[in-house]
């Protein structure tokens, strides 16, 4: 299933595309956010992130989220007029959608050396659970998945701790 969300007047001039939001059954698991192109977005972003992975209780994978998030979001302020970003986490999955107004998908490329850029998507490929994207009649979505546990949620438990 998904659910589409449509900004309306009130929202920023920048991000007026549909958001494709990937379902989260566990309640209060979804953030997102509209990303404009300003020097403070992707900081901000990362503070946001790190902030909801605190309350989500997966504060240990912090740095690799934020590394990734860096990526797609630095790449949809480069390349487009805004974005809405998606942040959720459902059965220790958490994804992680930018969509952005520029129809361009993301594209593995060479790189060299002494390059400056070019190195997102094989971070992507290297710490990521998978990723991908896909067109929109509006832009793309540019995705990632990590595995992720609640600090103190050993694999493979179930239940709710209490003792009866």
């Amino acid at each position: 299933m998904t659910t589409t969300y449509t900004p309306g007047a009130s929202s920023h001039r920048y991000a007026r595309a549909a958001v494709h939001l990937w379902p989260a059954r566990e309640s209060g698991k979804r953030a997102s956010w509209v990303l404009v192109p300003e020097p403070t977005t992707v900081p901000k972003t990362r503070r946001r992130v790190r902030g909801k992975l605190s309350d989500w209780g997966l504060a240990a994978q912090s740095d690799v989220v934020e590394l990734l998030v860096s990526e797609v979001v630095t790449n949809a302020m480069r390349h487009s007029w805004g974005a809405v970003m998606s942040l959720a986490m459902d059965d220790g999955t958490l994804r992680c959608e930018v969509q952005d107004t520029n129809p361009a998908l993301p594209q593995v490329r060479e790189v060299h050396e002494g390059d400056e850029g070019g190195r997102g998507m094989y971070l992507m490929q290297a710490l990521s659970t998978s990723w991908g994207s896909h067109p929109l009649s509006t832009g793309k979505v540019v995705w990632f998945e990590l595995a992720c546990e609640p600090a103190g949620t050993p694999a493979g438990a179930e239940g709710n701790g209490d003792d009866d």
